[in-house]
């Protein structure tokens, strides 16, 4: 390929199928404005060998050098089974270089036999879930879609960050029918819209409706019996918690009650809550308050036999509404600075569309009582997650973009868990999702009188979030609120 003034020097990381095949294009191509300078490849076995007509020049660790000796201008990262850690090294030894990323998304492995020309049309630039996510598995999907075709399926937050996922996958395994429930009008317009041109002859309702107007949830439920409940309804922000305690004991807390009830009065088999790691050993109000609702789905699960009542944790979710990333991203765009809490705090992080497609695998396996827990993969830490982002964005940290640290927002902890010291998991068929034992060793009777104390007490003065705290406290008894 001739090279001109306007050809771009790129670096191939992978030197295996998908590198060869993406050099060859490139080779082949007369409008491809790239000069492959060469490979690297951490593979023994490569170096020194020609792939594709260009030179494996060495291993990950030599490219830093190897970009600025040949004055490169953009990474090609062509590892389609890698993600997270590998994506974030190649990143990480190059910040400062202001170079251009870019992936082989993992579609093409799927496509990989069905063409062999273009295959440079599929390089996008580097996503941060490519940084964050873990290896999506390829499960038995059609034991799912098997599993969700007989079902009436209703699924409470529809419109919200989870929610919304999961109306997607769900409609697209084509269940009898699928109820969308949810107070947010744009995002259930905007939801609908979306699956019905996806989806034209789907069987769908979209019902404006509140998780705490228990009439409507019932007048629901007697329509339509669903056999299927996903609750992904939820007040999940800690700081607006914090200050605002009994909505989110109304929501989180009652509101799930309301909605398990009903599941249980109308005969739905299994009911499934989308839970959090901020369960485990609340700091504040929000975990505290999900934390109730899993002893909530408990203690209805040992009172009846009818319907299965399950809860699936995990941590967070990358690009949901209001998250860490999408703030970042937004004060990049505004020249900085980026405000880290505090430089120690980590976090766990998982795609959604891969946290959902976990949630599905539980469902299908579920059985009454159940506590599945996630596996997250590691934990980030959010300062050098922003540097990730900055450097992903063509920019120096801390020399360009600057990060200031702002300290912690109250009930934030510097590190989640997902998992309480007297709880054990064990393996489920699933490779990244376990089932807890030993779980929820509590008073019933006790928790329920704490419960209708503590709706007294938001009734009361819904205001007193000191009093709110108490009351969680003496329900939840791993709940210690951070200092205020």
């Amino acid at each position: 390929m001739p090279v001109n003034n306007d050809t771009i020097k790129i670096i191939i990381v992978g030197a295996g199928k998908a590198g060869e095949l993406i050099a060859e294009d490139i080779r082949e191509r007369q409008d491809a404005n790239f000069e492959i300078v060469g490979f690297v490849d951490d593979n023994p076995s490569k170096q020194g060998k020609t792939v594709g007509g260009a030179p494996v020049l060495g291993t990950g660790a030599d490219l830093p050098a190897l970009a600025k000796e040949h004055e490169v201008e953009e990474i090609f990262i062509a590892i389609p089974s890698e993600r997270g850690k590998a994506v974030r090294d190649i990143i990480e030894r190059t910040a400062g270089m202001k170079l251009t990323y870019k992936i082989l998304p993992r579609r093409s492995e799927v496509l990989m036999q069905e063409f062999t020309e273009d295959y440079l049309h599929y390089i996008r630039k580097v996503r941060v879930e490519d940084m964050l996510g873990g290896e999506i598995l390829k499960s038995d999907q059609q034991e799912i879609t098997d599993f969700a075709r007989p079902q009436t399926i209703l699924i409470t937050g529809a419109a919200g960050s989870i929610g919304s996922e999961l109306s997607r996958q769900i409609a697209a395994h084509k269940p009898k029918r699928v109820v969308f429930y949810d107070w947010w009008e744009n995002g259930m317009f905007a939801l609908r819209n979306e699956l019905v041109e996806a989806y034209p002859k789907g069987n769908f309702e979209f019902i404006i409706g509140d998780i705490k107007d228990h009439l409507k949830i019932d007048q629901v439920m007697k329509t339509f019996k669903p056999d299927t409940v996903f609750h992904a309804a939820a007040y999940k922000h800690v700081p607006l918690m914090e200050y605002n305690g009994a909505e989110a004991i109304k929501n989180n807390i009652i509101g799930t009650k309301t909605v398990a009830e009903a599941s249980i009065k109308h005969g739905a088999k299994k009911f499934i809550m989308v839970s959090t790691d901020k369960a485990v050993n609340p700091t504040n109000i929000m975990g505290a308050s999900k934390r109730a609702a899993e002893m909530v789905i408990h203690t209805l699960a040992e009172s009846q036999t009818g319907t299965a009542l399950c809860s699936v944790r995990f941590g967070n979710v990358i690009n949901s509404n209001g998250s860490a990333i999408p703030i970042f991203e937004k004060q990049i765009d505004q020249g900085g600075p980026v405000t880290v809490t505090h430089k120690d705090m980590t976090r766990f992080f998982m795609t959604i569309p891969e946290a959902v497609h976990l949630i599905l695998q539980a469902w299908v396996m579920g059985e009454s009582n159940d506590l599945f827990v996630l596996d997250m993969g590691e934990s980030i830490r959010i300062y050098d997650l922003a540097k990730l982002l900055i450097t992903l964005q063509g920019y120096v940290p801390e020399k360009e973009i600057k990060i200031k640290i702002v300290g912690t927002r109250p009930g934030e902890k510097l590190y989640e868990e997902v998992l309480l010291k007297q709880e054990e998991t064990k393996a489920t068929a699933v490779k990244k999702i376990f089932r807890t034992q030993n779980f929820m060793d509590f008073d019933k009777l006790s928790f329920l009188n704490h419960l209708s104390l503590l709706v007294e007490t938001v009734e009361d003065d819904g205001l007193n979030v000191p009093a709110i705290r108490e009351r969680l406290q003496q329900m939840v008894a791993t709940y210690k609120p951070a200092k205020h």
